[in-house]
């Protein structure tokens, strides 16, 4: 079987159907949230406005105000963010580690492969929010400690993944094909491997942002994650649930925020595997 690096270039070309539209706007509309959320908000996220506190939803203010005055919808697009760029970067360095030690791990076998995998076991013995609880309450409550502390959530579960279609791509025709021209580790794994398991990779990193979205936003809701006044999600959540009886809305906008953004993220991982046909994904059947 002919490696990915060796497929002609016409079959590698992403394929895009009027079925990705949906998709594609909803990535850019997440991107432009994150860039541009804060410039577009029709007030001020944290200024204080006390005549106008626990407004419910109107065309003044569309998701209501807060019990000081602050308008929610400004606070969700505000909140958007700290609480996707923390997921993406945690997400995104959890699965680059999780490839690599995959890659690695998967390829060389024995006791590299043994030690490796235990110690992926072991971080994987934790709970996910346990783990990251720990790790931030340790190291302190900065926007890198978080996101290291949940990239060394997602970091075994995804070498665990990517190690379990190595080791059967690694008894290929093509990985001896390499051997038996004298290639190194080093160029199998990364010129020869790696492209087979992106599809693998890509699919694990939109459900790795979904799960990352949600730790940042229980962290910040437990209290070691964003710091109040910086506007979050999570922190939103935390804030509104004493007065959910008399304002649901406080707790509703910024949960269906986090749901939306959730669920999309998942969709377009998918969407993203059908779209760039990636061979990895039929060479791990």
């Amino acid at each position: 079987m002919a490696s990915v690096a060796s497929l002609p270039r016409a079959r590698r070309r992403p394929r895009l159907r009027a079925a990705d539209v949906p998709f594609i706007a909803f990535v850019l509309a997440v991107a432009g949230l994150i860039a541009f959320g804060a410039a577009v908000s029709p007030h001020d996220a944290v200024a204080l406005d006390p005549l106008h506190a626990l407004q419910p939803p109107s065309l003044a203010f569309p998701f209501g105000t807060d019990e000081f005055g602050r308008d929610v919808f400004s606070r969700v697009l505000s909140g958007a963010r700290p609480t996707l760029l923390l997921a993406l970067a945690a997400a995104a360095m959890g699965v680059m580690l999780g490839a690599v030690t995959g890659l690695v791990s998967g390829y060389l076998s024995g006791a590299t492969d043994e030690v490796t995998m235990r110690a992926m076991d072991a971080l994987m013995s934790f709970p996910g929010l346990v783990l990251a609880m720990l790790v931030v309450v340790m190291l302190g409550p900065g926007p890198i400690n978080i996101i290291g502390a949940i990239a060394l959530v997602f970091w075994p579960r995804s070498a665990r993944l990517v190690r379990s279609m190595v080791v059967d791509l690694a008894r290929r025709e093509f990985v001896d094909a390499a051997r038996s021209r004298g290639e190194s580790p080093h160029f199998i794994i990364f010129r020869e491997l790696l492209p087979n398991v992106l599809a693998l990779v890509i699919v694990d990193f939109s459900l790795r942002v979904t799960a990352a979205i949600l730790l940042a936003a229980s962290l910040a809701y437990l209290g070691v994650g964003v710091a109040p006044p910086t506007p979050a999600w999570g922190l939103m959540v935390k804030d509104g649930q004493p007065l959910i009886e008399i304002a649901p809305w406080l707790v509703l906008f910024p949960c269906a925020a986090i749901a939306c953004v959730s669920i999309g993220a998942v969709l377009v991982g998918e969407r993203l595997r059908r779209v760039f046909a990636l061979p990895g994904a039929e060479a791990g059947r």
